[in-house]
């Protein structure tokens, strides 16, 4: 029961700052939840994809009912690549489990999300020097949706912050419509996973219980989230977003470093 209430605590918080920044939450689930639990990596992966599936959903309608304007060609090309992403990046998870050991995963995922997150936080501190894009071209902005499916999903992370950084270089929205859009590039990718999972051949073993108290505090978290991108400035939205990853780089270096015996 203890480790139902931290995970539970751990979607909560994550889905509230993921709803927020659009970071999706599993970037905060995936790396805390190796921390505090033993669980093999598919396992971990479908609790983390279920909370911010569900988180998705949340905060997506609580959006619509207050009339966020989504350009729907945009949101429909990259959400068409996210879901092509996902599926490729499932098989690839599928795949890397069934050829290497669990340890071998888990210091891949680890150093990889650590990488992509040092890339990240980077360009956020200086995006203001960096040149953004007006992309239209359809056929990039699928191709953008299908690489951020893929990494994220592959990653076990809902692709939060990659999204983010993607939609504001590409697109040049703010960090509130990147955070809107990012949400919903995860229901897209995430549903994605969830059913390729129930395919014959991708059987995952987990509690019943565990995911029926994970997808309660992910509505939760992606009901607070919401409230709290919709209510504070665009600046306070920045220093939670650069805040949660700066953390999450501290947590993914110390998961490499375990993983790899160094600590």
């Amino acid at each position: 029961m203890t480790k139902i209430i931290i995970y539970s605590l751990v979607v909560l918080i994550a889905t509230t700052a993921g709803s927020s920044a659009g970071l999706g939450g599993g970037v905060v689930i995936k790396p805390i939840f190796d921390i505090v639990s033993n669980a093999p990596t598919a396992t971990i992966n479908f609790y983390s994809s279920l909370a911010v599936f569900i988180m998705s959903i949340v905060s997506i309608s609580k959006q619509l009912r207050k009339h966020f304007q989504f350009n729907k060609k945009k949101l429909l090309c990259i959400a068409f690549g996210s879901v092509l992403g996902g599926f490729i990046g499932q098989n690839i998870l599928q795949l890397t489990i069934q050829h290497f050991s669990r340890q071998s995963v888990k210091i891949t995922q680890s150093l990889f999300l650590c990488v992509a997150l040092i890339a990240v936080f980077l360009y956020s501190l200086n995006k203001k020097k960096l040149k953004s894009f007006h992309v239209e071209n359809q056929w990039i902005i699928i191709l953008t949706g299908l690489l951020l499916g893929a990494v994220s999903v592959f990653l076990g992370i809902g692709g939060g912050p990659l999204n983010v950084a993607a939609l504001m270089l590409l697109f040049s929205f703010d960090i509130r419509a990147s955070a809107v859009y990012s949400v919903g590039i995860i229901f897209f990718s995430q549903l994605t996973k969830l059913l390729t999972i129930c395919l014959p051949g991708h059987h995952v073993a987990f509690s019943w219980l565990v995911a029926i108290f994970v997808g309660l505090s992910a509505v939760c978290g992606g009901y607070l989230g919401t409230q709290i991108n919709r209510k504070v400035q665009s600046s306070t939205l920045t220093i939670i977003y650069n805040s949660l990853i700066g953390l999450l780089i501290l947590v993914t270096l110390y998961n490499t470093c375990r993983y790899a015996f160094f600590i």
